[in-house]
């Protein structure tokens, strides 16, 4: 039997910040990988959203959709690491490894504030990883200048919304927005 070697990873983009790769140990015992995204994650940032319920999705876009193009995803993966940063949590070794949550920040424009995201496979949710994605997006934004992440959610998620009001995040309803919730966080209030 001829054992073939899986290719050697892809030589890290420009500006990747190697320093956000760790390994987090989820309260069951499962070593989790964090790690920012290259644009070789294609393949498994479709699987990822392919994977997500249609509640989840739908919780997540606030909107209905079906299908994620693979220009879609390939936008998500247009990532320079200081204005815009996205984070996997994943399982498994390389190259086959499985996302299993995705956090994301884009920085708006002129400002030190950046939009955020962060969404969690279903059967994940619940474990800590939403958590430890934040903790790392937070870490390389304000690595990177920017003092305050923004995120919009809707009024029926709930469990979002419990979640950021337990790590300090101000959650408030956004008055004429049909129940949006913005979830916004001081980065300047973290610990380092």
């Amino acid at each position: 039997m001829n054992d073939v070697a899986p290719p050697p990873a892809p030589d890290p983009p420009a500006g990747y910040p190697a320093d956000l790769e760790r390994t987090w140990l989820a309260a069951d015992g499962t070593t989790v990988r964090l790690r920012p995204l290259r644009p070789d994650d294609l393949d498994r940032e479709l699987q990822f959203i392919h994977g997500l319920s249609r509640e989840t999705l739908y919780l997540r876009l606030q909107y209905v959709s079906r299908e994620v193009s693979r220009e879609a995803a390939q936008r998500l993966l247009d990532l320079d690491y200081r204005d815009r940063m996205a984070v996997a949590a994943s399982i498994g070794e390389p190259p086959d490894e499985t996302f299993v949550g995705v956090s994301r920040y884009a920085r708006i424009e002129g400002t030190d504030q950046a939009d955020c995201a962060i969404v969690v496979a279903d059967a994940w949710q619940g474990r800590g990883i939403g958590t430890e994605l934040m903790r790392s997006l937070g870490r390389a934004a304000r690595a990177n200048g920017i003092r305050t992440l923004v995120g919009t959610s809707l009024g029926e998620n709930q469990r979002i919304h419990a979640w950021a009001r337990r790590f300090g995040y101000d959650a408030r309803t956004e008055p004429n927005s049909g129940g949006q919730v913005r979830i916004t966080l001081d980065l300047d209030s973290l610990p380092a």
